[in-house]
């Protein structure tokens, strides 16, 4: 349900106002990242995307791109790196502060370090939203996931709920 309406029944522009979308094969148009991010966005400040940039780990405070690389926020789409452009696309999917994010393998481009921050990031987001996460990572889900259904041939093999007390 959308704003108590069924899913089906809610013409697809107002329901993607209230779901943010991290696909697992990332696409960023050439625009800047500053125009990447605010795709779809009515009325988006400078600041908004900094603060968002900052969370998904791309923005050191200082006008460049982190990890180091001296590339300006300025800096076009096409000429960043798999791992930059999945926090693209992070950062695209929260700037509209959805009710619920839905990611296909988030991490899959990314190292270890960005990888758990990401997670962190998509942990704290599930303390208030819906955060679904669809992954081969079966360790992140043992680690990160309050509720695991595990599929096999389109067949639900497990179904586990976590507990109260559980603060992974």
């Amino acid at each position: 349900l959308i704003d108590g309406k069924p899913l089906d029944t809610v013409v697809q522009p107002a329901w993607l106002r209230h779901i943010g979308y991290v696909p697992q094969e990332v696409f960023i148009f050439q625009g800047t990242l500053a125009e990447n991010i605010a795709l779809g966005c009515k009325d988006i400040n400078r600041k908004k995307i900094d603060q968002i940039l900052k969370q998904v780990c791309l923005y050191d405070g200082v006008q460049t791109l982190s990890s180091g690389m001296d590339t300006s926020l300025g800096e076009y789409g096409g000429k960043i790196s798999g791992g930059q452009k999945q926090r693209v696309a992070m950062a695209r999917a929260i700037v509209k502060n959805p009710e619920a994010i839905l990611c296909d393998e988030p991490t899959g481009n990314l190292d270890a370090d960005n990888s758990r921050q990401i997670l962190n990031l998509l942990k704290e987001f599930s303390k208030t939203k819906l955060v679904i996460i669809v992954s081969h990572n079966i360790p992140d889900a043992e680690n990160y996931a309050d509720r695991i259904l595990e599929l096999r041939d389109g067949q639900i093999i497990r179904d586990e709920v976590r507990r109260d007390g559980y603060s992974n």
